[in-house]
């Protein structure tokens, strides 16, 4: 049976109103897709004006019912004991009864329920849907295979993407914008793995170094190995890395007073306008 991407929505580029769904359905696990839709009715409002209305106005219910339908499609909860790659459909648009009983998964469950910073959730969810989604996972198959073969470009068009997907990777349907959101899964999937393998490159060469000295490593000292080791591994992707290793709090970056820098030895490193003269490894990273 050749593989569908149907269309379905989902407020992406929000990561609060992500978590404030994925809450939503965890908080009403074992009711109906009703009950969880009248939870988050008034929790969730409109980032832009639309049809007259401003923005912060309460989201509709058949919107609030769209983004809960691309959980589904996302295998992130069953509805009536199913989650969705194990229906034989071709649907070209994603729909789900809110009379369906839900069933939340159980990395969903403990992802809701942790606190965690927004970037912390936003990673965890990719790293989620990039498990357990067939969706998801068969997208990204296919998205690298069009990568090495075609040569497709890091940022495509939904119109190219849906034109190769169909071409070259066996779906006779890809609806938007749900090729555009599995895109989003698959590019932050590659900026986690790229900022965690930085993480490890740390680890592997200045553990020693963070435990003699409360976690401090000079950030210099890891650029002048970084960039000179790893192929085409700039000091723009350096910052953009420990950028987001702050963010999910495995590191932090220290500022440092020029004139402690020339006494130590060390280089500062600019990063967005702040002069930084060390990273902390924070635990639980450093005793890995």
């Amino acid at each position: 049976m050749s593989k569908i991407i149907p269309i379905f929505y989902l407020p992406k580029e929000y990561e609060e109103d992500m978590r404030m769904l994925a809450q939503g359905l965890v908080a009403n696990n074992g009711q109906t897709l009703k009950v969880a839709l009248s939870w988050l009715e008034h929790k969730l409002v409109t980032h832009k004006a639309h049809k007259g209305k401003p923005a912060g106005t309460p989201m509709s219910a058949t919107t609030i019912k769209n983004y809960l339908a691309g959980f589904y499609v996302l295998d992130l909860y069953k509805a009536d004991g199913h989650i969705y790659s194990d229906i034989k459909t071709e649907k070209t648009r994603a729909s789900i009864s809110v009379q369906s009983k839900i069933q939340v998964i159980n990395p969903l469950e403990n992802l809701a329920q942790n606190f965690s910073s927004l970037e912390a959730f936003n990673e965890n969810l990719t790293q989620i849907c990039s498990q357990y989604s067939q969706l998801v996972k068969d997208y990204s198959n296919a998205r690298f295979l069009l990568y090495e073969k075609h040569q497709l470009s890091e940022n495509p068009e939904a119109s190219q993407l849906q034109e190769l997907l169909i071409k070259h990777c066996g779906y006779s349907y890809v609806g938007n914008p749900g090729v555009g959101y599995l895109d989003l899964f698959y590019r932050h999937k590659i900026q986690i793995d790229n900022y965690l393998n930085l993480l490890d490159f740390i680890l592997n060469n200045y553990r020693d170094i963070a435990q003699k000295s409360l976690g401090l490593v000079p950030v210099a000292q890891i650029r002048d190995r970084v960039v000179k080791q790893v192929l085409d591994y700039t000091e723009e992707d350096l910052k953009k890395h420990l950028i987001q290793l702050q963010l999910t709090h495995r590191i932090e970056l220290r500022t440092t007073k020029s004139q402690l820098a020339r006494n130590m030895g060390i280089d500062l490193i600019d990063i967005r306008g702040v002069k930084y003269g060390f990273i902390k490894i924070l635990e639980p990273a450093i005793a890995v």
